[in-house]
């Protein structure tokens, strides 16, 4: 008996799994298609960049963030989230696009650690790791960067479409 039970419990776990009972999403979550992004420097691919696709229309997809983080290889494949809910891709529309530096700074302190320290030691702990990041040299120029409307936000317009997209985005052009 025990046996039986087991072997119905299986078979239906399974069946949740292979998507009787997925994630499912929300109604308006917008249709996306496939989106890769290389960001590069010249020649040399540019690793830990972030890419953001804001829509410059309304419609399907202007409530959603898209977006994704460059690889060592300079690449990223762009998602689109809203509300814990993300699949790969970029709904087909038009977009204004930022890339910013991924800024990591290693100060030694694991996440535990802080945990355990006082506000005082969070503020020196603060203060030291914007010293860090105040000596991080720049990969993308100010440009890029995202500041004010969304109009002002970068020189970068891309317009996604039914099927694959790619964007090549070479950051020396937009340097001084």
């Amino acid at each position: 008996m025990k046996r039986a039970i087991a072997l119905v419990l299986g078979i239906c776990g399974l069946g949740c799994l292979s998507g009787c009972g997925g994630e499912k999403f929300p109604s308006d979550f917008p249709n996306v298609c496939p989106m890769t992004v290389t960001v590069k420097d010249g020649t040399t691919p540019l690793s830990k960049v972030l890419i953001v696709f804001y829509p410059s229309t309304t419609g399907a997809g202007a409530a959603y963030a898209s977006s994704g983080a460059t690889s060592a290889n300079g690449v990223a494949k762009i998602s689109t989230s809203q509300g814990g809910f993300s699949k790969a891709g970029i709904p087909a529309g038009e977009y204004v696009v930022t890339v910013e530096d991924i800024i990591e700074v290693d100060i030694g302190v694991t996440p535990d650690d802080e945990v355990k320290m006082s506000m005082r030691e969070l503020g020196e702990l603060s203060r030291k790791k914007q010293k860090l990041m105040a000596t991080y040299k720049k990969k993308v120029p100010d440009v890029l960067r995202k500041s004010g409307k969304v109009e002002n936000r970068s020189p970068i317009r891309f317009t996604a479409t039914e099927g694959k997209n790619e964007l090549t985005i070479d950051v020396a052009q937009f340097k001084n």
